[in-house]
């Protein structure tokens, strides 16, 4: 089941190819990080148009954080663009108050290849940082 059926083929590769490879890390990030309830997501966004944009990643929630500490660490794989030239981005960031980038792909060609090449160490970067609980 495609949850972004409708849309550029980039998008529809993507969701293809990362929603199963999320899913399966899950168990793992379980096992490293039991404080963490983590889960696989997809949404749009854009300015100009609802689907403008396209967004999967792993989001972990980490039980009893301090009110004014990050309780959110996520694995972000973005497309913006799709209209012209596509752009990837994929990065590990806390949430707020922290907004800390654990670790962020260079990905100037903006390719499978060099997404899914970025990826293993990005995964780690997710574990670790979920498994610490704070930037």
């Amino acid at each position: 089941m495609t949850v972004l059926r409708h849309t550029h083929p980039l998008v529809i590769q993507l969701e293809t190819d990362l929603l199963p490879l999320f899913r399966a890390a899950l168990p793992a990030i379980a096992h490293t990080a039991p404080q963490a309830l983590a889960s696989v997501f997809a949404f749009s966004s854009g300015s100009a148009s609802t689907f403008q944009d396209y967004h999967f990643g792993i989001s972990c929630l980490l039980e009893q954080v301090s009110p004014d500490s990050a309780d959110e660490v996520a694995l972000l794989v973005s497309v913006t663009g799709l209209e012209q030239a596509a752009q990837l981005s994929a990065q590990v960031a806390w949430g707020p108050p922290s907004g800390k980038v654990e670790a962020q792909a260079d990905l100037p060609a903006a390719t499978m290849a060099a997404l899914h090449a970025a990826l293993p160490e990005l995964m780690t970067a997710l574990q670790l940082a979920a498994q610490r609980g704070q930037p």
